[in-house]
């Protein structure tokens, strides 16, 4: 299998476990499926959470002392806590080891963001990542604020301002984030709006690795700082409400180029009208070729899970885009609907 078919495939089935309504967590079963040296990426820490910098994005909350969360991160942002197997041979030596296993790499959510017809919203893409103990802090956090979105349609603000890490620690109470560089003013030609997403996609990816809403206190050069890109930043900081800054659908699996034939499920979260999400397939010059739609098991104050079944068997060969979107009573005059997509390959 090809490092990037095996990619496509951990996503594959990450998307089945993060939208399982289920509690049981089948993460395990998922690395048992697919364990397999992956792809290594560049990583840093970083941390925080937005406030006001523009109308299109509502702030995020600052905590002080003494104050708790009130929301807490979607459960399926929850990775494992259980180190990818590793695939290679076992010891010749009868000895037995003196420490376990490493994980070669985990599975994180990371928020990055991508336009809608309100603006830039923030999107989450699952990654495998190094591994960094049980909780992939570290290296989560690093994607979002150096490494590369694996969907074209998404980027990370954080690009160009030189951030670096220095330092982090997290656990269920606080995440206290460390970084270096000329961050504290908002460089020429970053928006205000992508300034505020910029600090909130990082606190959203933090506490993902955690599995906890604990406030995010982001530091610069060891020391507390009043702002970052301009944004305010000197309390912990909680994540903003989803229906502000989430886009308002967004797509889990399949992963972006996964090849897909006979009959694949797409799944992901929505807050559409009457939770209803329409679903399109396009060819190459954006003809749709197949649509449908699916129902999420809900649609107010919040994203709910959606799941479609998609039959690609009737389509020749080749690349196609598959589109989820929200349902738009407006006709267009709020702006249309926002949407979410994947490139699919059909073998």
């Amino acid at each position: 299998m090809s490092t990037h078919d095996r990619d496509a495939e951990l996503a594959r089935l990450l998307g089945e476990a993060v939208d399982d309504v289920e509690p049981t967590d089948r993460l395990d079963e998922i690395r048992a499926r697919t364990a397999s040296p992956g792809p290594q990426r560049r990583w840093v820490y970083a941390g925080g959470a937005a406030l006001a910098a523009a109308a299109a994005v509502t702030a995020v909350a600052v905590l002080g002392p003494g104050s708790t969360p009130t929301s807490a991160p979607d459960p399926a942002d929850r990775p494992s806590a259980t180190p990818t197997p590793s695939t290679d041979p076992p010891p010749t030596s009868t000895t037995a080891p003196t420490t376990p296993p490493v994980a070669e790499s985990v599975t994180a959510a990371v928020y990055y963001l991508g336009d809608t017809p309100r603006g830039p919203r923030l999107y989450r893409e699952f990654q495998a990542v190094p591994g960094d103990g049980f909780v992939p802090l570290a290296p989560a956090v690093r994607a979002a604020v150096e490494g590369d979105p694996d969907d074209p349609d998404y980027r990370s603000p954080w690009a160009g301002t030189g951030a670096t890490l220095t330092g982090a620690t997290g656990d269920a109470e606080l995440v206290t984030v460390d970084l270096a560089g000329d961050l504290r003013l908002r460089p020429v030609g970053l928006d205000p709006a992508e300034a505020a997403l910029a600090v909130e996609q990082v606190v959203r990816t933090a506490q993902a690795a955690v599995g906890s809403a604990a406030p995010v206190q982001l530091l610069l050069d060891g020391e507390r700082t009043d702002q970052l890109l301009g944004v305010p930043v000197a309390e912990p900081l909680a994540q903003g409400e989803d229906l502000d800054v989430l886009a308002l659908v967004s797509i889990s699996d399949p992963a972006e180029g996964q090849q897909v034939e006979g009959t694949f499920t797409a799944r992901g979260r929505a807050s559409s009208f009457e939770a209803t999400v329409p679903w399109e397939v396009r060819d190459a010059t954006g003809a749709v070729v197949l649509d449908g739609f699916s129902t999420a098991e809900g649609w107010m104050e919040r994203l709910y899970p959606w799941e479609a079944r998609i039959d690609v068997s009737g389509l020749e060969p080749g690349r196609y885009t598959f589109v989820a979107m929200t349902s738009d009573p407006s006709d267009g005059e709020s702006g249309g609907p926002m949407t979410d997509t994947r490139t699919i390959v059909v073998p």
